[in-house]
């Protein structure tokens, strides 16, 4: 059986794949395809004709055309909440990154510059924009860990105890921080914009562990030139990856190439599931995650 994989995978799941199937870079002669980030469009679709199950390396599958592969007949599944850690922890440091100047300090020789006065995470408030399970996660460890409040905004009430949630206008007016921990969909496509950054009161930081497209770029762009955020510490950017002309580039932020769930232990949890889905699909077993 024929396998397409075209984007890094972890050594670990290939040599496991290795063991099972033949890989391809050709998803026209593939019968399964494992997709990251690629885009998997209807033309894309439509040329791969023996194609009948797609494996999302993650979470996130808004790169597939989801309606059309059921259309097709092509099932899909991804690997949720196996990464949350790995998230939770990159969202943290992109927080303490930002706060304390320490990528700019690096430029920096004068011991102990006030150019680099930053703020500390102990008693701030941070809201999340989204509660799933990787915003949960991180709110757990800001709350016990270093002291924050949390608040919340969900469409669905979640009742977990360490996080109040609340209406979004008085997340945005009362954090110091902000977490987008939106799914990418139509309804959260440019859900970031110039409204919601003129109700931000306390000029928060915003951190962006999710998706690019969530925030509209024109309007984080005058929200950054204007003042109304501190900066903008984010794991992606739409479209990826940034191009290095990029005026944003000039302001208060940190864009990374998208690594928030590449560590060994997230990319073995991951490896683990897709692998035996796999295997589940070849020997007519039930699949686990289907979207």
């Amino acid at each position: 059986m024929k396998l397409f994989v075209v984007e890094p995978i972890s050594d670990y799941l290939r040599n496991k794949l290795e063991t099972k199937f033949e890989l391809t870079t050709d998803i026209k002669e593939a019968l399964v395809a494992i997709i990251r980030n690629k885009e998997i469009n209807k033309e894309i679709l439509d040329s791969a004709k023996n194609l009948k199950l797609i494996a999302v390396y993650g979470t996130g599958y808004n790169m597939i055309d989801i309606d059309y592969a059921k259309k097709l007949g092509i099932k899909v599944f991804n690997t949720p909440g196996l990464n949350k850690n790995a998230v939770s922890e990159l969202t943290i440091a992109l927080m303490l990154d930002i706060s304390r100047n320490i990528i700019k300090s690096l430029d920096v020789k004068e011991l102990g510059s006030n150019k680099l006065l930053g703020f500390e995470l102990k008693n701030k408030t941070c809201g999340f924009i989204g509660l799933g399970n990787i915003s949960i996660n991180t709110a757990k460890i800001l709350h016990y860990g270093f002291a924050m409040n949390v608040l919340g905004y969900n469409r669905h009430k979640k009742n977990i105890s360490y996080i109040k949630e609340v209406d979004l206008d008085y997340l945005l007016k009362n954090s110091d921080y902000i977490v987008i921990g939106l799914a990418l969909n139509d309804e959260t496509a440019n859900f970031i914009n110039i409204d919601l950054f003129n109700k931000m009161e306390k000029k928060p930081y915003l951190i962006n562990p999710s998706r690019g497209l969530i925030v509209n770029n024109d309007d984080l762009l005058y929200a950054l030139k204007n003042k109304l955020i501190k900066g903008y510490a984010s794991d992606v950017y739409y479209p990826e990856p940034i191009d290095d002309n990029n005026p944003i580039l000039k302001e208060n932020v940190i864009i990374l190439p998208h690594i928030g769930a590449q560590t060994k232990e997230a990319n073995d949890l991951v490896s683990d599931a897709i692998f035996d889905n796999l295997i589940r699909f070849i020997n007519n077993e039930e699949l686990n995650n289907l979207i």
